[in-house]
């Protein structure tokens, strides 16, 4: 049975992610997550030392589910639909999380190096991205992919993804995911495969 510590810590989380994909880091308060969590400010701050970790807590999180996914579907596959299994993963992970996809298309995608290394996420990046740049290389070996730097390939699969999906949110952009998905198939493997 969870105790009433890590309740509260869920419940935190839970409410500091709502409050942050409303406001965004800056006009975040901690007495509004309180509020939603039903906690005090002095609860919040027993768990989190500042708002940037809270923040980053609730980047992390979310981000590790994501990380899981990929992980789980990707496994044990063929290269190319490996590479198909991570687009479709996180459009649909991002489909799901509409919430989530706020605070970081809004925070992430205009953070600066200093920003990233200020909540803790450029090694957690960097980690990611390189082991799914194993995918790519191990497409190259194999003679399944041009012979292309797999980091670069999934660097630019990621730009693009989150491109549209963000484009798709504020309604620039008219496809489906499931559009979105077969875009990125035929723009990527046109490109990368033999």
């Amino acid at each position: 049975m969870a105790t009433k510590e890590k309740v509260s810590k869920e419940v935190i989380l839970k409410a500091a992610e709502k409050v942050f994909s409303k406001y965004g880091f800056h006009e975040a308060k901690i007495y509004k997550i309180a509020e939603l969590a039903g906690v005090s400010v002095g609860t919040i701050y027993r768990f989190f030392k500042s708002k940037e970790e809270l923040y980053s807590e609730v980047l992390k999180k979310k981000l590790s589910e994501l990380q899981k996914r990929v992980e789980k579907n990707i496994k044990n596959k063929s290269p190319d639909r490996a590479l198909k299994a991570y687009v479709s993963t996180v459009v649909d992970f991002f489909e799901e999380e509409e919430e989530f996809f706020t605070i970081f298309m809004r925070e992430m995608g205009s953070l600066s190096i200093l920003d990233e290394e200020r909540f803790n996420l450029s090694q957690w990046y960097q980690s990611y991205v390189k082991k799914l740049s194993k995918v790519v290389e191990r497409g190259v070996k194999r003679g399944v992919f041009e012979n292309l730097d797999p980091l670069a390939v999934i660097l630019a699969v990621s730009g693009a993804m989150k491109n549209l999906i963000y484009a798709r949110t504020k309604g620039i952009l008219k496809s489906s995911p499931q559009e979105i998905k077969e875009t990125l198939y035929e723009i990527f493997f046109k490109g990368i495969l033999k």
